[in-house]
């Protein structure tokens, strides 16, 4: 039967959490911090996000003042260290948020990162903190059972306009309720994207598990796949004695590779079968080769970077063209972040009439 696009379910939903007042990032509120666990038990897929975010925010911001400029005073944070925060957040989710504080003269004082994945929308029917941001660091419930709404931070959207800002602290209760604003980004201008990764998702689950394979069959001494039958057991004392016995013959780390079949047998002696698997290891090599392919090509990545060194995989030359090509593809997200970067500058206290490029790399610096 054909499929339809009916038959293809949808990357995530966005159900309203009605019990914390917010819109999920998915049915477990918890899809960026599954992003970011599968990409980092993943080579392949750590890389080329590694190599995708550098090509971002390139050698940082052309001008010396701009990218010297202390844009978090508390945190001593300039300017081309938030750059390179934010191309990194594009590089895993595809958007990226900053925090403005004003003063009363309704001027920004400072930009401070927030990361992606802690950030969720409001409902319209949140009684407290309608249509607005909510910033927390336990949304998919990996550090507490249950979600800690006094450590919420509910933050107004990014608007610089003077009555704006005057309308939202008042609703606070002054300056020094004031929360300031988010300035959320995010790629096709959508509430929750999908990360750039989550086209080829399943090939990093992938090449992940390929490397635990490996890793199993280190600590098993490459050990063949077994059934080994035995007798009934007398209780489960004996039982577990004898599986660890069995396991600390199979490798450091349990591996499993034997399986046991006992029988209800009078007999007590061991029945040990191998199981052969046709060109296991043929079949693993071709399966970790293809979705190491299949991510590279998702991120458009000349194979020639991934090993940037000449003589080795390319020449000076293949690498520079490489840089220059792979320059041409993430220019447009560069200028998006120029031009945020523009904005978030605008009638601030910090220097005036700054210029926003940013340097591409170089193929020295790939």
């Amino acid at each position: 039967m054909k499929a339809t696009i009916t038959d293809i379910e949808k990357r995530i939903e966005t159900p309203v959490n009605k019990t914390e007042g917010i819109i999920n990032y998915d049915v477990d509120n918890g899809y960026p911090q599954r992003i970011n666990t599968i990409l980092n038990s993943s080579g392949t897929g750590t890389l080329c996000t590694s190599i995708f975010g550098k090509f971002l925010y390139g050698g940082g911001f052309l001008q010396e003042a701009l990218a010297k400029t202390i844009v978090s005073p508390a945190k001593k944070m300039t300017a081309n260290k938030l750059l390179f925060k934010t191309g990194k957040s594009i590089s895993k989710f595809n958007g990226f948020a900053i925090h403005v504080n004003y003063n009363a003269l309704f001027k920004k004082t400072s930009l401070n990162y927030i990361p992606f994945q802690d950030v969720r929308f409001t409902t319209q029917d949140n009684s407290d903190y309608p249509n607005m941001l909510a910033v927390y660091n336990d949304w998919d419930k990996t550090k507490n059972s249950k979600i800690k709404k006094e450590e919420i931070d509910y933050i107004d959207f990014y608007n610089p306009d003077p009555e704006a800002i005057q309308e939202q602290v008042d609703k606070a209760g002054g300056w020094d309720k004031y929360n300031g604003q988010l300035f959320y980004w995010s790629v096709d201008g959508v509430e929750y994207p999908l990360a750039p990764s989550d086209s080829v998702l399943e090939d990093v689950q992938t090449d992940s598990h390929a490397k635990v394979f490996k890793f199993r069959n280190i600590t098993t001494n490459f050990m063949a796949s077994h059934i080994l039958e035995t007798g009934e057991f007398e209780d489960v004392q004996e039982k577990e004695a004898f599986l660890d016995n069995i396991n600390t013959f199979q490798g450091s780390d349990d591996a499993s590779k034997i399986l046991l079949l006992e029988k209800s047998t009078d007999e007590s002696s061991f029945v040990l079968t191998k199981v052969d698997i046709q060109d296991i290891d043929k079949l693993y090599q071709f399966t970790e080769e293809s979705v190491r392919d299949n991510i590279i090509r998702n991120y458009l990545i000349p194979s020639v970077l991934l090993l940037a060194t000449p003589g080795k995989l390319g020449t000076a030359n293949e690498i520079q063209d490489a840089t220059a090509f792979y320059n041409g593809v993430t220019k447009d997200l560069r200028i998006v972040i120029e031009e945020a970067f523009e904005e978030l500058f605008e009638n601030s206290m910090f220097i005036v009439q700054p210029e926003f490029y940013i340097i591409p790399v170089t193929a020295k610096t790939v």
